[in-house]
């Protein structure tokens, strides 16, 4: 069994953030319509192998029914995540979503609006703004979601200490994750990005000395990374980056789970061996 399924249900996004491994540039078709992607999410449950389903893009909030979606995943017995940029949701949508909704993952690398600029994780010059991103924290312990921060270190935020708005935001779980290349991607601009092993060692040194106890820290190598996700993308077709590009599966839909798995090699061990990917079961495991 794989844990987490990660749908990426749409290419769309306001941000241009340099290091995205998920743009998708490629692809000119719009995807799956509603009606496939929800017969999508049936047949990977009526499959057996995955505990958790994670929407993602591009930006997963532009999809129009992506609550929708979300009700439809928790009513197939999944445990429910999403990750966003936050730009498009608020306290009400947390409050209105959270029924269905296991995991809100915010991605979050800066709060230092030139550093959040130099990286293109900003709307024509403006970023999420902290007052809104504890808004949405907020509404998240109150409506009991459990909430994760995602922060890519790059050069752009590698001197930096997050670790005091992480507190602020109080998370179940904070991923800190290496700048990773992926052909076709993230290459063009990823020498911009870059960071060296040494460097994203001592972020996570110095960000971890003032971190609450009670917030679990994931860190994710560039090694760790590579080929570590599996992925579906908005033609709905498995892939991955073991080979640090993305290798995609047929069509899930015409040919089934397994058919699919197999065109692409699946490890499954690889998949479950991260830290981070532990399902809501396993939460506290150390």
């Amino acid at each position: 069994m794989i844990i987490t399924i990660n749908f990426h249900l749409v290419k769309a996004c306001y941000f241009k953030c340099k290091f995205c491994y998920a743009t998708f540039n490629y692809i000119s078709v719009a995807g799956l319509s509603k009606a496939e992607q929800l017969k999508l999410i049936k047949v990977l449950s009526e499959s057996g192998k995955f505990i958790k389903i994670n929407f993602a893009g591009g930006e997963p909030t532009l999809v129009p029914h992506i609550s929708e979606l979300i009700q439809y995943a928790k009513s197939l017995g999944f445990e429910t995540s999403i990750v966003t940029n936050a730009s498009r949701i608020d306290f009400n949508w947390v409050k209105n979503n959270a029924p269905f909704l296991d995991i809100l993952a915010i991605s979050i690398d800066s709060i230092d609006e030139q550093s959040n600029s130099k990286s293109g994780r900003n709307q024509r010059g403006e970023t999420v703004k902290t007052v809104s991103l504890l808004d949405i924290a907020s509404a998240c312990h109150i409506f009991d979601v459990n909430l994760k921060i995602n922060t890519v270190i790059t050069q752009f935020n590698q001197d930096e200490n997050l670790s005091h708005f992480i507190n602020q935001l109080k998370p179940f779980r904070w991923k800190v994750l290496q700048a990773t290349k992926v052909e076709g991607q993230n290459d063009l601009d990823f020498d911009k990005v870059k960071i060296s092993s040494d460097k994203f060692k001592d972020y996570v040194s110095k960000n971890k000395l003032n971190l609450l106890p009670e917030i679990k820290l994931i860190v994710e190598s560039e090694s760790i990374i590579q080929g570590s996700y599996l992925m579906i993308d908005m033609k709905g077709r498995f892939f991955d980056s073991a080979q640090m590009r993305h290798n995609y599966s047929d069509s899930i839909l015409e040919v089934g789970v397994e058919k699919a798995l197999e065109n692409i090699n699946v490890d499954m061990a690889k998949f479950n061996q991260r830290e981070g990917d532990y399902s809501l079961l396993n939460k506290k495991v150390s």
